[in-house]
């Protein structure tokens, strides 16, 4: 089998509210504690990273400066979630987050949320997608460059406390 339900059940993506926020950061918790640790970050900087990135309050911030944040959903279920603000002055959009409960990588779930991310950029005119994804979350970097993002740089950023961002900035450019 190559990874890919065989029987794919539909995938719906649907906004989040600021009432969600709590039960976004509890996910994306436990996603990086499943998909990061040990191979991408150590734990103290993963705690850091995390609570300084991914809690409930910056996650109202973020929607409260115009972040979207929706739901992946599967069979009435909550999966995922993505989250993406645009910047129209540039006519560009940053994907900040796209998260999976580890039991649906490898499922073509990902591409889906992609495509639909594609397709909201589209529709409001945006000409490019960037993002930022660790350079050692090896999986996500392959399933960006699948979905036809680039490697735009290699970035190293200070994070503060001693700890550092080690990230690839990559780019999916959109055709008109």
């Amino acid at each position: 089998m190559d990874g890919k339900d065989p029987k794919p059940k539909a995938i719906r993506i649907v906004p989040a509210r600021t009432n969600d926020a709590e039960a976004i950061a509890a996910m994306g918790w436990d996603i990086w504690q499943c998909c990061y640790y040990p191979e991408v970050l150590s734990r103290d900087a993963m705690d850091y990273l995390w609570h300084r990135t991914g809690n409930r309050d910056r996650i109202l911030e973020e929607m409260a400066r115009g972040a979207v944040y929706e739901w992946i959903e599967r069979a009435a279920n909550r999966i995922g979630f993505l989250a993406y603000h645009l910047v129209p002055d540039q006519a560009r959009m940053q994907l900040s987050k796209l998260y999976l409960l580890p039991q649906y990588h490898r499922r073509g779930i990902g591409a889906r949320a992609l495509t639909h991310v594609k397709t909201v950029a589209e529709q409001r005119g945006v000409r490019e997608i960037h993002l930022y994804v660790f350079k050692k979350n090896r999986q996500a970097v392959r399933a960006y460059l699948r979905a036809g993002f680039i490697i735009a740089k290699a970035e190293i950023s200070d994070a503060g406390n001693g700890y550092y961002y080690d990230d690839y900035m990559m780019t999916c450019c959109l055709d008109r």
